[in-house]
């Protein structure tokens, strides 16, 4: 009796620890099957975002050609009506308005055009003749009234800007600027560019451009330092009044005056709105530019100083603001910033383009070439007459 019942203990025991390993058992397998079924997701998971990367970054690089296709239109449009070449928010191709979402294979896209002419270009601060420097002294004012506009800090970064895009470390330093030995010796060094800035973004580098003034006050409603300047804009430096915001017209007019007026510039920016400026002398009764802005006789080209001097004074005095006028403004436009998002799922791509759009007049185009030297000028030449040039692209994610 007592051996029957040690075998049932016996039996028990062994019942025990099968159940405890078949436990052991399916916990490990349920923690495989797991570990499998979470690869396996992983994986489609990839997949799917692979293939979401590859439709939505198709759908931001149609965008930016749909934008280059709206601007060719609106050029094409221009040359057919004979009317004068104006680049204005309210053209009646409605190339600011760019195009609105549209749906590509399974994604959508989205294309936004900025006019770079109606900025400040930084590129254009110092002018080179056959290889001699000289500085933009209206476009330099310009920027300082910008900052003073934009800004309450006493410090001015312009010279600084200037100190970057010069040429080399053997010219006088601005007071407020800074040489390559001030950014060797920085904690993280880098060399100072002493040439022309690839990108708007180049101002992070430069010393007292600050992140805080660089992407400016939200609360302030302040926009980034790139929608108001830029390196591929006009290369006098002049600015679209059609286009240009309000600082910036105000910038212009106080480089030159040496009087910012916001109010002044919101007169002119909101007539630009209701009714483009097609010739810049019209904006001569907003501006009362002082004697010495005004052109001397030796910068006029083709002029009869005698035929001038039996006018009327009147009439050379308007003659003198047009022309005054016309060297800090124009109205028409060459480079765009096309903007292309393409987005799927929760994949969204940005394909920034900035395109140099074939000029209305190439003898503008012309004058800058055989201004910088004979072999500019060949170069020039020997570039085949397309539609558009590519400046600088990237894509973002």
């Amino acid at each position: 009796m007592s051996r029957y019942k040690t075998d049932i203990k016996i039996k028990r025991k062994d019942a025990g620890v099968a159940l405890i390993l078949a436990l052991i058992f399916v916990a490990l397998l349920s923690a495989i099957v797991f570990a499998f079924m979470y690869e396996m997701e992983v994986d489609a998971s990839f997949a799917q975002n692979q293939g979401a990367d590859f439709q939505a970054q198709l759908a931001a690089r149609s965008a930016a050609v749909d934008g280059m296709m709206i601007l060719a239109e609106q050029y094409a449009d221009m040359l057919e009506s004979g009317m004068p070449p104006i680049d204005s928010e309210l053209d009646g191709s409605q190339w600011a308005m760019g195009a609105s979402f549209q749906t590509l294979n399974e994604a959508t896209m989205r294309t936004s055009i900025v006019d770079e002419y109606g900025k400040l270009n930084l590129n254009a601060i110092l002018k080179y003749n056959n290889g001699s420097q000289e500085r933009n002294d209206a476009l330099i004012d310009a920027l300082r009234q910008f900052f003073a506009l934009r800004s309450t800090d006493s410090y001015d970064p312009v010279d600084a800007i200037i100190d970057w895009l010069d040429y080399d470390d053997m010219d006088a330093q601005e007071p407020d600027g800074a040489e390559n030995d001030y950014y060797t010796s920085l904690e993280n060094p880098y060399p100072c560019k002493n040439g022309p800035m690839d990108s708007i973004e180049e101002l992070l580098l430069i010393k007292g451009l600050t992140s805080e003034l660089y992407f400016g006050n939200a609360e302030e409603e302040q926009k980034p330092l790139s929608e108001y300047m830029t390196v591929h804009g006009d290369w006098a430096g002049r600015v679209n009044v059609n286009t240009a915001r309000e600082e910036v017209i105000a910038a212009v007019i106080g480089g030159k005056t040496g009087n910012t007026d916001i109010t002044v510039a919101q007169q002119i920016y909101d007539e630009a709105r209701m009714a483009p400026f097609e010739d810049v002398s019209r904006l001569s009764q907003y501006v009362q530019l002082p004697p010495e802005a005004m052109p001397s006789r030796r910068n006029r080209r083709n002029r009869n100083p005698m035929e001038e001097e039996q006018q009327n004074p009147q009439a050379r005095r308007r003659r003198q603001r047009g022309e005054a006028m016309s060297s800090m403004f124009r109205v028409n436009s060459n480079a765009f910033r096309i903007y292309g998002d393409g987005m799927m799922d929760e994949v969204l791509v940005r394909c920034e383009v900035y395109v140099f759009r074939h000029p209305y007049d190439e003898r503008e185009v012309e004058e800058e070439m055989s201004r910088l030297g004979t072999s500019a000028e060949q170069d020039f030449y020997d570039i085949s007459r397309q539609m558009f040039r590519i400046l600088d692209w990237k894509i973002m994610q």
